[in-house]
């Protein structure tokens, strides 16, 4: 058995010469989403096959021709490589016609995609994919197509995201923005203090009304800092960026805070030295 790709990149100048950073993002853009698509099909983090450049060519447009190694120990790798990049390109044709997520695309998946798409709207002026092997017609994406394609991205990244990974839990960060989505429900996105990525965070209950109490200007041109408690929303193991969010609690402002010259007791030790009080604490003299 046998696994192919075949991607032709044209550019916007006469020779359909495309700039080096499109033509290799582009190339890595596309193998995010079939890497991505065949590791939720298959439910498994690990890779199972990998690819070698077979045939390169720059006969206007330029082409790149790879195919799928199983890596040791993986039998199926092959066919596992063959059904994710399937999904992949009918996920692409999806997305052209319609607003629905296509089918094993997760977040990761999307964002690739909307890069992809974006890319040929700007720098690129088609891609086509293809296989050898495959009986499948190539998927030629132009730009009036990757424009209409990306309208349907952004239903998809308005609706509910995929997230494996849920927990009941909280983060910190100071608030960026504030909104309603598309089905006007509250939310506002908070700049994780950790890894400093933007979480976007649905409001309920507690959460709603304490930011209503709070003073626009306070919550967002200050950059409010807050702790965000409720069901975190994981796209995968330690990337956060959803919550559904119950509770909400607002830091004092920095300037408010006791400095260091508030806390001091400069009579704390009656006048001795640090190494005198020290001695008649052990000593049991203090």
């Amino acid at each position: 058995m046998v696994t192919t790709v075949e991607l032709s990149i044209a550019g916007r100048d006469e020779a359909d010469a495309p700039r080096l950073s499109d033509l290799i993002e582009q190339i890595q853009d596309f193998f995010a989403m079939l890497n991505s698509v065949a590791e939720t099909m298959t439910g498994e983090a690990t890779e199972q096959f990998d690819w070698k450049v077979i045939g390169l060519s720059k006969n206007s447009p330029a082409r790149i021709l790879v195919e799928a190694v199983p890596m040791p120990g993986f039998d199926n790798g092959l066919a596992i490589a063959a059904r994710a990049r399937d999904l992949t390109t009918g996920g692409l044709r999806q997305l052209i016609a319609t607003g629905e997520r296509p089918p094993y695309w997760n977040d990761n998946v999307i964002e690739a995609a909307d890069r992809f798409l974006r890319r040929i709207t700007r720098g690129l002026s088609e891609t086509r994919i293809g296989a050898v092997e495959s009986d499948l017609p190539e998927i030629a994406i132009g730009t009036v197509a990757a424009i209409e394609a990306l309208k349907h991205v952004s239903i998809v990244q308005e609706a509910d995201p995929v997230h494996p990974y849920r927990e009941l839990g909280s983060f910190e960060g100071h608030i960026q923005s504030v909104g309603t989505d598309g089905w006007q429900r509250p939310f506002i996105v908070i700049r994780s203090r950790v890894t400093t990525q933007d979480v976007k965070c649905f409001l309920a209950g507690n959460a709603l009304k304490a930011l209503e109490d709070e003073p626009v200007a306070n919550v967002v041109w200050r950059h409010r800092r807050v702790t965000a408690t409720g069901i975190l929303k994981y796209r995968s193991p330690a990337r956060l960026s959803q919550a559904e969010v119950t509770a909400l609690d607002f830091h004092d402002n920095e300037t408010l805070l006791p400095q260091l010259n508030d806390i001091i007791d400069r009579d704390f030790t009656h006048g001795l030295s640090s190494n005198e009080y020290l001695e008649r604490v052990r000593n049991g003299e203090a």
